[in-house]
């Protein structure tokens, strides 16, 4: 069960519990005068009106933090829908070249198979008695001896012609 509520009195504090915080000046309680009599003779109480204070302008620094603040955070959560962005676009191209390495495997499957099977002996062989082709009785060897090489085609004319030239020059002497 609690106990009662505790009674405070006007112009004192009201008692914490526990806790380590200093406590508070507690706030003077509200002064009432006596209004002028209405014409009907009632007395009315109101408050008294305590002097009016300015509003106070917020300091440059709390204005300056905000702004900060404000374009930290802007930035912050613009870069993360960036790089969310880009990363999406990468898994999309990621994908697309994974397909496509996919097929291109296929294909090169299927290359291999046709060129294991177009290079066999066997389909060569008949190949080449369709168009009446045989292997040679006799194999002869045929032996170029390594003497002068032979000049590129071509070259025995231009040696021709130099030759003549030659020729005529010692003819005429000069």
């Amino acid at each position: 069960m609690s106990s009662p509520a505790r009674q405070v009195r006007a112009g004192q504090p009201a008692p914490r519990r526990g806790g380590s915080a200093p406590a508070r000046p507690a706030r003077p309680p509200r002064r009432t005068v006596l209004a002028p009599l209405p014409a009907s003779g009632a007395g009315v109480r109101t408050p008294a009106r305590l002097p009016t204070t300015r509003a106070v302008p917020r300091r440059r620094g709390a204005v300056g933090f905000l702004v900060l603040s404000t374009v930290v955070v802007g930035s912050m959560i613009l870069g993360l829908v960036t790089l969310n962005a880009l990363l999406a676009q990468s898994s999309f191209r990621i994908e697309d070249l994974e397909q496509r390495i996919s097929v291109l495997s296929q294909e090169n499957l299927e290359l291999t198979h046709k060129q294991a099977t177009l290079s066999a002996p066997g389909r060569i062989a008949a190949w080449a008695r369709r168009h009446d082709m045989r292997l040679p009785d006799e194999i002869q060897f045929l032996h170029v001896s390594r003497a002068v090489p032979a000049a590129p085609a071509g070259a025995a004319d231009e040696l021709a012609r130099v030759e003549r030239e030659l020729e005529r020059l010692l003819r005429t002497g000069g």
